[in-house]
């Protein structure tokens, strides 16, 4: 890149010129070519909103909420939802540097069809990077995702109704202590939703299988039957092994 050209930029960005100066100058075309950004990686989209890039913050962020409202209504290996993250981080640390010059060489354009009194303050107020904005944009991102998972979480599906139980203490014991495990709906009653846990307990080799009984708009749940090796437990020995999976948690 032509160092004329390059240190016009460089007044639009203000903060950390050294950086761009190196990156952008590593390359023949900086709004083609990609350098990679760590900050961005790590920052991701508030990167973005440091950098003042708010159109692809939004976007980012739309994308976020669009691919997070389905584990609400589908059940979703835990695997794909924590893929999104990094995935962003690449993307940003790869497209991030390239990102930013096509921005700085908008900035600079629409300054420069301005009369030259506005021209400086233009780039000025436009360019560089804001730490407050920054961290205005990640709180306002932080209280749209409680808001969307409140009001999401209270939608009665069923992988929301089996979600009261599954991220409960008694499910996390039981999970470690059996494989091959499972959670079912099976049916809504009168005043509850029945949801089933089948697993192999390989401690004791038996297969599990409990009936419990969810009660949603209450966000509350309790014991139903219990099953091992397909014999029904009586009451007194179902009441024992809801014990004794709270024992060992």
């Amino acid at each position: 890149m032509e160092e004329s050209r390059l240190k016009e930029l460089l007044k639009v960005v203000q903060k950390n010129t050294s950086y761009y100066h190196l990156k952008w100058g590593s390359v023949s075309d900086p709004g083609k070519h990609n350098t990679w950004n760590w900050a961005a990686f790590f920052f991701t989209i508030f990167w973005l909103a440091y950098r003042k890039m708010y159109k692809l913050f939004f976007i980012f962020l739309g994308i976020e909420l669009i691919l997070t409202i389905p584990i609400y209504f589908v059940d979703m290996p835990e695997w794909l939802l924590y893929s999104f993250y990094p995935l962003v981080g690449i993307i940003t640390g790869w497209y991030g540097n390239r990102w930013y010059n096509l921005h700085t060489v908008k900035i600079l354009n629409e300054a420069q069809e301005r009369p030259d009194s506005q021209q400086e303050p233009y780039i000025k107020t436009k360019g560089g990077a804001h730490l407050g904005i920054m961290f205005g944009l990640m709180a306002f991102s932080l209280f749209f995702f409680l808001l969307t998972d409140f009001a999401l979480a209270y939608v009665p599906t069923k992988t929301n109704i089996k979600d009261i139980v599954r991220y409960s203490d008694d499910a996390i014991t039981l999970e470690v202590f059996t494989e091959d495990y499972r959670w079912n709906y099976v049916k809504e009653e009168d005043r509850y939703h029945v949801v089933e846990f089948k697993g192999y307990d390989y401690t004791e080799d038996e297969d599990v299988r409990i009936l419990f009984h969810v009660f949603f708009d209450k966000q509350l749940y309790e014991w139903g039957d219990v099953y091992l090796n397909g014999e029904k437990l009586s009451k007194e020995e179902a009441i024992d092994y809801e014990l004794w999976i709270e024992e060992n948690w």
